[in-house]
């Protein structure tokens, strides 16, 4: 199969959507993950932010502190993606990944996304669909 990375990375979100809805946040954060990952590479090469860019700075002017983008994804934003990603010290540790998990990954893999292709997915209107008819309950969630 000969596929853009664009097109992989929307399928992986499609895919990341359909776990979400099937309650596996632990496919549905990694497959999210990947896909902002190479929405991210794809927007900076056309000179744009990506929403993880977006985050990092927002975290340093909202908090006034200064971190490096390795720390703000190591020990902020990607911190439960990142554990199932990675085993490097924590082989043996457990990690509680939720439905909050796959909707903060989520929303930063869709914005993207709509940003390079000012589109979605049926999938991707079946998620926005479900965050507007469960606002009250997801915000519980946080």
């Amino acid at each position: 199969m000969v596929i853009s990375k664009l097109d992989a990375a929307r399928i992986q979100l499609d895919s990341a959507i359909d776990h979400f809805f099937q309650g596996d946040h632990v496919s549905a954060v990694t497959l999210a993950g990947a896909a902002e990952d190479i929405f991210a590479g794809l927007l900076n090469a056309a000179g744009q932010q990506s929403a993880f860019e977006f985050l990092h700075d927002w975290y340093q002017k909202t908090y006034n502190k200064t971190v490096s983008k390795t720390e703000f994804s190591r020990e902020i934003a990607n911190l439960g993606r990142n554990w199932l990603k990675h085993a490097n010290d924590d082989t043996n540790t457990k990690f509680d990944i939720t439905e909050r998990d796959s909707i903060m990954m989520l929303m930063r893999a869709l914005p993207c996304y709509h940003k390079l292709t000012k589109s979605h997915t049926e999938k991707m209107e079946k998620f926005f669909q479900h965050l507007k008819a469960n606002i009250g309950e997801i915000n519980k969630l946080f």
